[in-house]
């Protein structure tokens, strides 16, 4: 049986001390500052050699100690590979070993972050067909370039031996964005608070710079408020670091199919490489936020395991396009989900009664609050404005709670293709999800006291995913719709 040993990189020592490493940092700064002030002391003195040695060795200890366990853990564990399974052996104290079959892993990814771009290395990410660890990283191991291409290839030819050796950096892509493209896609997609909020920051601080002569009065009002602009300045940067986010995550996008598999690669500061397996797309989904919404757009997620469960991950295919650009990208990279666009079963109408009911509730309480208030002059104001802002605002939540529901009625939906279901669902956003029949895991609806008298229910359709994709919601529908989503699941369960 062939196998090789082999370790990680020894630049993982430094990786998987994590937030301890500028612990060590900044204790090794402190110590070196102390360690001038206690050589003055020595040599005026004050201090014998020894006092001087303690002060400085208790750290020097603790550093000696975190970095020699992580360099212990480094040497004890070692890697093999052979035609049947993956080994990761520890041997500590207690002896672990970690075996992964070759049939089992569903995806094997590769990434870089600054660090590992400087020292040469590569993270690889296995991750396997197991609900229990659907929503993370099976395994993960630092290699160098070449070694890491090298590993990618040999499991890559184990998990299916009719594939030839795959060229891990493709030259010719499918599908590529360019940064003007990226740009785009980061404004189709930019949440309309946040937006509004920065434009609100801007024009707020144009005006109070205009109500000020001098810069002498300029300096003085932010001394005077320095806390309050840090604050400001905190939530801004956040809401501003929304908006460009997506921007470095996605530079340099590009795709490439081949054969029964898709290779994406992306990233500025943190470089990502995706292998996606077709037949281990469990769902595709079209997601088109308010701002693409009103503008025709939407990019296209696969749901899978490997891709996307892991935090600042996300399962892109193809980033925000118009219908026409996204169904021709489509074809190349995923031609097996064909999107029909079949007969979509609405919302069920009397499902509507619950939510008046609960809007009604909402606004009574609204009401009820304004005159409690007004009667014990709990806001007695003597500014007219900030009185106008209060009923403003509040009639303004109440209004978009109101249309929310409104546009849920009218967006939801289900709609049955020979070989996928699809979900449609949001409000002022609006998501498409084709799931194959034979992918769906389990289906389950209940019903509350009015969903029975009208004989509707609502729905939850689970498949194998990181949690958040795992469990996909239905909206209101008749009984007999979930019924006909478990006969197609059942039937297509037989056939496998």
């Amino acid at each position: 049986m062939e196998q090789n040993r082999f370790r990680c990189h020894a630049s993982v020592i430094i990786e998987n001390l994590g937030g301890a490493f500028w612990f060590i940092v900044l204790m090794l700064f402190s110590s070196l500052d102390n360690a001038s002030e206690l050589f003055t002391l020595l040599m005026e003195g004050e201090i014998t050699l020894f006092q001087a040695l303690a002060g400085t060795g208790v750290v020097l200890v603790i550093v000696a100690v975190i970095l020699i366990y992580n360099w212990v853990v480094w040497a004890k564990t070692w890697i093999s590979i052979d035609n049947e399974a993956i080994v990761i052996e520890k041997d500590l104290l207690n002896r672990k070993v970690n075996t992964i079959g070759m049939k089992n892993i569903s995806n094997i990814n590769m990434e870089q972050n600054i660090f590992e771009r400087i020292v040469g290395t590569y993270k690889i990410k296995l991750d396997t067909n197991s609900a229990t660890t659907a929503d993370q990283t099976d395994v993960k191991i630092i290699l160098s370039k070449d070694k890491a291409e090298w590993f990618k290839q040999q499991v890559m030819q184990r998990m299916n031996e009719d594939v030839e050796e795959l060229v891990v950096d493709a030259e010719e892509y499918d599908v590529e964005y360019k940064a003007k493209d990226i740009i785009m896609h980061c404004i189709y997609t930019a949440s309309p608070v946040a937006v509004l909020f920065c434009i609100a920051f801007i024009v707020g601080c144009a005006i109070a710079l205009n109500s000020v002569n001098t810069g002498a009065a300029i300096v003085d009002g932010l001394i005077n408020v320095l806390g309050s602009v840090f604050a400001v300045l905190i939530i801004v940067w956040s809401v501003f670091q929304s908006l460009v986010r997506d921007f470095f995550v996605y530079y340099g996008f590009k795709a490439r199919r081949h054969e029964n598999k898709i290779y994406l690669t992306h990233g500025f500061f943190k470089k990502r490489q995706y292998t996606i397996a077709v037949d281990k797309i469990n769902a595709v989904k079209l997601e088109s936020p308010l701002v693409s919404r009103i503008l025709g757009r939407q990019f296209v997620k696969v749901v899978c395991v490997g891709v996307g469960d892991e935090e600042n991950e996300n399962s892109m295919l193809l980033l925000s396009e118009k219908t026409s650009d996204m169904e021709k990208k489509l074809s190349v990279l995923l031609p097996e989900f064909v999107m029909e666009q079949p007969e979509i079963i609405p919302r069920e109408k009397s499902s509507m009664w619950g939510a008046l009911i609960a809007y009604t509730f909402c606004v009574v309480v609204w009401i009820a609050l304004a005159v409690a208030f007004g009667v014990m002059n709990i806001l007695a104001l003597e500014e007219m404005w900030i009185r106008i802002v209060i009923v403003s605002v509040a009639i303004v939540v109440l209004f978009l709670v109101g249309l929310s529901n409104v546009l849920n009625f009218k967006t939801c939906g289900i709609g049955f293709e020979k070989n996928n279901l699809l979900i449609v669902m949001g409000s002022f956003s609006k998501t498409c999800t084709w799931i194959p029949y034979a992918k769906i895991q389990k289906i389950e609806y209940d019903q509350g006291p009015l969903a029975r008298h009208f004989g509707f229910a609502s729905g939850v359709i689970n498949i194998l995913a990181a949690i958040l994709e795992s469990i996909q919601p239905t909206s209101y529908f008749k009984v007999e719709v979930f019924e006909e989503i478990r006969k197609r699941m059942l039937e297509r369960k037989g056939k496998k």
